[in-house]
């Protein structure tokens, strides 16, 4: 199933919780992510981006581009 949600802005229902979009956590103008990577990959197409330091537990499959940060 394929999904789509189109807005101009997100706002926070509760001050000060920032945003959380599965592993990534915004708030306060910070991007926050675990240090652990699961599995995933990276299409012929497509760009990806670690933010280290960072442990992958999987198997990551780069195709495309990977920049580790």
């Amino acid at each position: 199933m394929s999904s789509e949600l189109k807005v101009d802005t997100l706002i926070e229902k509760t001050t000060d919780n920032g945003l959380a979009v599965d592993d990534h956590h915004f708030i306060d103008n910070i991007v926050k992510q675990s240090n652990t990577v699961g599995s995933g990959s990276i299409g012929s197409t497509e760009n990806g981006a670690i933010i280290g330091p960072a442990s992958i537990t999987g198997t990551l499959t780069v195709a495309g581009n990977l920049r580790v940060l």
